[in-house]
């Protein structure tokens, strides 16, 4: 059996990688829930007095999602390295390019953000300009989360698909029920959303185990 399960090739290294950076994006979106910064309705005054005060915690949070999206992008690189299929190489080149855009997004946040909160009432500009600057590249970054979905169902239907066609089919209805239960309201929207980051991680199990 865990044959089946072993890193025999680049293509399950990208899964394998796949699967524990999309475990730890969950897990980070699960503690970003319990501290309150996602699940609470705020105001934008109050954002940056939040994001001072739970410093300690939201900077542990965002190293290991940065940790999360490296292994993820590394993924892609490794998929793209042994692509055969331009169409692939393609979905793989945009997916490593988002995400990148991601970890700079990371990077920005947890290199200025506490010293620009630290003279935020003085000098407000200068961490809404980063704030700014953040925002815009972690929406690039979350447009691979929309071709992930388009991957996902190539590689659950496609002709030489590495998912499995009832896990490929589950991990989709997983996804689609977390996003329409976003939009009802009284429930944590944010939270159930975050389903779609269990994209990578049955993208990434079919290429674990497609030896």
């Amino acid at each position: 059996m865990l044959k089946h399960y072993s890193i025999t090739n680049e293509s399950n290294l990208a899964g394998f990688l796949m699967v524990l950076g999309g475990i730890i994006i969950l897990i980070t979106i699960l503690f970003e829930y319990r501290i309150g910064w996602i699940g609470v309705e705020r105001p934008e005054s109050a954002i940056p007095p939040f994001i001072f005060n739970a410093w300690s915690q939201l900077r542990l949070i965002w190293g290991w999602q940065v940790i999360g999206f490296f292994f993820i992008a590394v993924a892609y690189l490794l998929l793209l390295k042994s692509s055969v299929s331009v169409i692939k190489s393609l979905f793989w080149a945009v997916l490593l390019l988002c995400t990148i855009s991601l970890i700079i997004a990371f990077g920005i946040t947890l290199g200025s953000y506490y010293t620009a909160l630290e003279v935020y009432d003085e000098q407000p500009v200068i961490f809404d300009a980063l704030r700014g600057a953040v925002r815009s590249l972690y929406s690039i970054g979350l447009l691979s989360l929309i071709l992930l979905i388009v991957v996902h169902l190539h590689e659950t239907f496609g002709r030489n698909r590495t998912i499995h066609r009832e896990w490929g089919l589950a991990g989709f209805s997983i996804v689609v029920i977390g996003v329409v239960l976003s939009f009802v309201p009284g429930l944590p929207g944010q939270l159930i959303g975050a389903v779609i980051f269990f994209i990578p991680v049955f993208i990434g199990f079919g290429y674990w185990r497609n030896t």
